[in-house]
């Protein structure tokens, strides 16, 4: 039985709601940051930014980070702008020890 087989990648999916937030759940890790990734949330062009509630993520670290920079440099580069909404608190403290609340808008 390989690694992968005895270790999943944790679950983790982007969905949107009626309200056109959109909503991350899971875990955002090592294992599964490429994926993540490649679900990378669409923000408009322009105009209003797109929030993207985070109440859901769990078990946060250095790769969550990564990811969620990631997406939003590349909103960014669009011309366009996501707003992470009600962050866990571990997320939180990791952001300020690395000092990246602000690229991630939670200072």
């Amino acid at each position: 039985m390989t690694r992968a087989a005895m270790n999943p990648a944790p679950y983790f999916s982007v969905e949107s709601d009626t309200l056109g937030t959109l909503r991350v759940a899971g875990a955002i890790t090592f294992s599964n940051a490429a994926r993540a990734l490649a679900h990378m949330p669409q923000a408009p062009r322009a105009g209003s930014p797109l929030a993207i509630d985070l109440a859901a993520l769990e078990n946060s670290d250095s790769a969550t980070l990564a990811v969620l920079i990631a997406w939003s440099a590349a909103a960014r580069a669009r011309g366009g702008e996501l707003r992470y909404q009600r962050a866990p608190q571990g997320l939180r403290n990791l952001a300020r020890l690395c000092d990246v609340e602000g690229l991630l808008g939670l200072a």
